[in-house]
């Protein structure tokens, strides 16, 4: 896991998604069943989010990041 609050190349890819669909990152912790603040964690590297980052994936229709992308 990172120690910074800079963003994870899955992050950015996440948030250019959630623009692209007009959707926020409270619609996408309802979508995957968990909270906006978790969802940030794991887009910042703070959390590993071995769980979620799959779940995330399949609701903006991203494909998976390798495991050192995610990371």
């Amino acid at each position: 896991m990172r120690n910074t609050s800079e963003i994870t190349p899955f992050g950015r890819r996440v948030k250019i998604r959630l623009l692209e669909l007009d959707m926020d990152a409270k619609e996408l912790a309802e979508q995957v069943g968990t909270s906006p603040v978790q969802i940030s964690r794991i887009l910042h590297g703070k959390r590993p989010g071995r769980k979620q980052i799959p779940k995330i994936a399949k609701v903006l229709g991203l494909k998976l990041p390798p495991e050192d992308e995610a990371m």
